[in-house]
């Protein structure tokens, strides 16, 4: 008799003893009406460019009936170009300027001032990155010493 007792109550177990089975989200998600809903907005859209194009929105806009000018060579360096965005290596080699500026200054007034060494330090990193950034040997500069400092800064003017 216990064992009939425990066979009736394995049988009528709580709801919250069931295992759960996740479903497929296939059986949750109607993609039918998803792939309706996306055709609707996507019609929505192109209705409103038409109507814009018909009410005369692209009219105003600057080069209209001009052929396009499609860049050639370098894409990112046309886009720069257009922005009036130097090259980076011109950027780099403006940079050593205002240090090799501040560095002949410092020479001329207090030649033994040991920001000198630092500024020489950092403008010979800044040389070593522009000459392996610059598009050729006519662009390279030397290293700079106490030595060539002054002699540097004349040619760079």
């Amino acid at each position: 008799m216990d064992k009939r007792k425990e066979d009736r109550s394995r049988r009528h177990r709580e709801p919250s003893e069931r295992p759960i089975i996740p479903l497929p989200m296939e059986t949750l998600v109607d993609v039918d009406m998803l792939t309706a809903a996306e055709m609707r907005k996507k019609s929505a859209v192109d209705e409103a460019f038409e109507e814009f194009e018909r009410k005369g929105g692209f009219d105003g806009l600057p080069g209209l009936g001009k052929p396009l000018v499609v860049p050639t060579g370098d894409v990112l360096e046309s886009i720069m170009r257009q922005a009036d965005v130097p090259p980076p290596w011109i950027m780099l080699r403006r940079e050593i300027r205002v240090h090799l500026d501040k560095a002949a200054e410092l020479m001329r007034n207090r030649p033994d001032d040991p920001e000198i060494d630092e500024l020489i330090r950092e403008m010979n990193e800044q040389i070593g990155a522009l000459n392996s950034r610059a598009p050729g040997l006519s662009h390279h500069r030397k290293k700079i010493t106490r030595d060539n400092l002054l002699e540097q800064w004349e040619q760079w003017q």
